[in-house]
């Protein structure tokens, strides 16, 4: 089953919804479907039960974001949700799907705290370990290389953490760590540059303009 439910309409909400908006709504759902006040309806004690349980999602920050993540991925995919893979074979299937799907997209509609929040789910400490205790280089090169290419859009905070995971798995494979350090300085070096070109080309258009005021007399 490729569907979530969604815990925004149970609620009566937009995604957008404050954490006190979130309250307000679960009050007066719960009131409106309260089992005392449909004595007898089935329909309305399950409803009942399914707001009680989008609230202890929604009110969560730790637990929402999750489940963002989730809604994202079975939109954007089309595949149920796995929660965690458990063989290096698995993983490596998961990473080249999201590669795929990063790839089909035009950079100016890629979210990248989703792109970032799903390598992280990917790269669990379970799932860290079992690609240790397995060992099998070839698969984890693999992985770290179709995961890079995921990254790649991801500006330098949402990269950080990747990068942080990624060398973790790289542990003691020196060649897969330098590639992932050397993509971690162009991303920091990308950073300074976004940070300061619009002071470069400020003090570039006020020199030709002083030059050719200098020089057109």
């Amino acid at each position: 089953m490729n569907q979530i439910k969604d815990y925004y309409k149970i609620l009566e909400l937009p995604t957008t919804a404050s954490h006190q908006e979130i309250k307000r709504s679960f009050r007066r759902l719960a009131q409106q479907y309260h089992p005392d006040k449909n004595s007898g309806s089935h329909l309305a004690a399950a409803h009942f039960r399914e707001i009680h349980e989008a609230y202890q999602v929604l009110s969560d920050p730790k637990k929402r974001e999750a489940y963002h993540y989730q809604r994202w991925y079975v939109r954007s995919t089309g595949k149920p949700f796995a929660s965690a893979p458990l063989t290096p074979a698995h993983i490596l299937q998961e990473c080249r799907i999201l590669e795929k799907y990063v790839a089909s997209m035009n950079i100016f509609h890629i979210r990248f705290d989703a792109v970032s929040l799903h390598i992280r789910e990917l790269l669990t400490p379970n799932a860290i370990g079992i690609l240790h205790e397995r060992n099998e280089t070839a698969i984890n090169r693999s992985i770290i290389e179709s995961l890079l290419t995921s990254a790649h859009p991801l500006p330098k905070k949402y990269f950080i953490p990747v990068a942080e995971l990624l060398l973790q798995l790289a542990a003691g494979d020196t060649a897969a760590q330098s590639t992932i350090e050397q993509e971690l300085v162009a991303k920091k070096q990308r950073h300074v540059w976004d940070k300061y070109k619009w002071v470069v080309v400020v003090i570039i258009t006020a020199t030709i303009c002083w030059l050719m005021y200098r020089y057109g007399k």
